[in-house]
């Protein structure tokens, strides 16, 4: 398969995009132009079958989005497989709006244009460890590149920027066509180097993947070659821990269209395997989603095992269409990634080297906010490692942003990401560009099928701004009463471990959890990005209750210190 070029996937001109599939087709004669589809069901019969059958894609012809030589039909095998397009631009042959909006650099450079002071969300370093929590830089990025972005910030100055001034600055560019290898000698992994990556996320700069299965939400290109939570079988290709750069040239595609719309149907649908087992794992179904499945805002899900190619694979349809589960494959906590400890004896709770983490450690709780989740975790008796200062054992954070909101007022309402982060526009389609919805207000909060007339709240496009700076202002003063207790219990535990003060033990454990669950807490909504506007309430609530546990923890402790 060919990968179309920069210009072609720039350029909003389907025709031409049209025009470079039909020369991909015609420049080898073994391509099918059309094919009769039942032909394919003879060994695609359940899934493909099934999904191609219906919907708003049933009657595609396969030969839209695979390349597929003649002898395959006579002689199927790995060796004549069909080539699927992946490019932007495959869809953007019949979708060519919605190809011409995510391709489209316009709110990105309108933030620029604003020239507004940088936005930081600030928390303070009062672990002492220097860490990325104490600034965070936001500079919006497009989605169309997410994946050449993770390998430029993610691979310690290996993958570097052709033309860091040209190509940093616009969208799309296919991923091997704007990044260089500059340490090839390296081969498949990924090593430690003096070169800092100059990247749009500075807290990011010196890091490596470590685990490839980081790319599974940054790419579909690959999603067909790894098996079912990314386990190793002898007939799948790739596994998640691979080493990275087995897995990067592989990809050349940042996550596209197919990865929340199913090709052969058009339906709404979720890819990432570690999101389809939260959602039905036995070991879930006391949990937010599996409790509240086929309510408003929680649409029920079809699973399908997929393909004939000797390995699980599975995709799940939702029964509607969210975008909170669709874009939650990417922005949710992905606790896979995490290590847990057991209180018992601070050993391992699963396998060293596991990959797949079956059961209730695979994909997220659903937690829908971090008391939530600290109590599941703590609950469980397991833990994510000790805070070096205080002994404190901790519950580690990840980017809860589809935890938070499904669980909020909004989401419990039907609300979904799109709806703040694409504009609807004139025509009632949702435009497709992820981007601030600081920029667009009018077509997103002061819609009249949301805060706008003549339905709703009356909002005008001023008022809905002033609305989202006066809960940001909230959020602040809420944040920094939070830091204050928060320090305060440090201190006393810093105290106490060091043997400079003796709390008795019931008092002890008391101030010990709710400093664990600040420090849950303080990262859950730092990396939630909105300053608490993906759930107002809910941040309020949760950071009063907090400040509440950590206020009579240190009071009492130190009343009992007195004694």
């Amino acid at each position: 398969m060919k990968f179309l070029s920069t210009t072609t996937l720039l350029s909003f001109s389907m025709l031409l995009a049209t025009s470079v599939f039909a020369a991909d087709n015609t420049t080898n004669s073994n391509f099918l132009k059309e094919i009769d589809k039942n032909q394919c069901f003879g060994c695609h019969s359940t899934a493909i079958k099934t999904l191609s059958t219906r919907g708003a894609h049933k009657n595609l012809n396969c030969t839209s989005c695979h390349d597929i030589e003649a002898n395959h039909l006579k002689a199927p095998s790995a060796d004549n497989r069909p080539t699927t397009h992946f490019e932007y631009a495959a869809c953007g042959q019949c979708h060519q709006e919605q190809h011409k909006d995510i391709m489209d650099p316009k709110y990105h450079y309108q933030w620029a244009l604003n020239n507004k002071p940088q936005t930081y969300s600030v928390i303070r370093d009062i672990a002492g460890d220097n860490s990325f929590r104490d600034i965070q830089y936001r500079l919006p990025r497009f989605h169309s590149s997410i994946v050449t972005d993770l390998a430029n910030i993610r691979s310690d100055g290996r993958y570097e920027y052709k033309d860091f001034y040209k190509d940093m600055s616009k969208p799309g560019a296919p991923m091997w066509e704007a990044l260089i290898d500059t340490r090839p000698q390296e081969g498949d992994a990924i090593k430690p180097s003096k070169t800092l990556s100059l990247t749009w996320r500075p807290h990011k700069g010196r890091e490596i993947m470590g685990r490839s299965d980081c790319l599974k939400c940054k790419t579909s290109d690959n999603m067909m070659d790894f098996a079912y939570l990314g386990k190793k079988h002898p007939k799948a290709p790739l596994a998640f821990n691979d080493l990275d750069h087995k897995v990067l040239k592989t990809v050349n595609n940042s996550f596209n269209c197919i990865t929340c719309h199913d090709p052969h149907s058009a339906e709404p649908r979720i890819v990432f395997d570690h999101l389809i087992e939260a959602m039905t794992h036995q070991d879930f179904k006391d949990y937010n989603y599996q409790k509240n499945a086929g309510k408003t805002g929680y649409p029920k899900i079809e699973v399908f095992n997929m393909g004939v190619r000797g390995y699980p694979r599975k995709i799940a349809i939702l029964e509607k269409a969210n975008s909170n589960y669709m874009c939650g494959q990417c922005h949710q906590g992905h606790n896979r990634s995490e290590t847990f400890y057991k209180d018992s004896d601070g050993q391992l709770a699963h396998p060293k080297e596991a990959i797949d983490r079956e059961g209730w450690s695979v994909g997220t709780f659903f937690a829908a906010n971090p008391i939530e989740r600290w109590n599941i975790v703590r609950g469980l008796g397991l833990h994510n490692g000790i805070d070096k200062e205080t002994g404190v054992k901790k519950v580690s954070t990840d980017h809860y942003h589809m935890e938070t909101l499904v669980g909020s007022t909004h989401g419990k309402a039907g609300v979904g990401c799109t709806d703040c982060h694409f504009a609807k526009k004139e025509n009632g389609k949702l435009e497709h560009q992820p981007s601030l919805p600081s920029l667009k207000y009018k077509n997103t909060c002061a819609r009249s099928d949301c805060h706008g007339n003549p339905n709703r709240d009356n909002w005008s496009e001023g008022q809905a701004a002033y609305m989202v700076a006066t809960i940001q202002q909230r959020y602040r003063i809420h944040k920094e009463r939070l830091e204050r207790y928060g320090a305060a219990a440090r201190k006393l535990l810093v105290q106490a471990k060091n043997g400079d003060v003796k709390i008795p033990e019931t008092q002890y454990k008391e101030l010990q959890d709710a400093y664990s669950l600040y420090l849950h807490t303080r990262g859950w909504y730092f990396s939630d990005y909105s300053e608490g506007v993906h759930d107002p309430r809910g941040f309020e609530k949760t950071s009063s209750e907090v400040i509440k546990k950590l206020r009579t923890a240190t009071t009492e402790a130190n009343k009992a210190i007195k004694g």
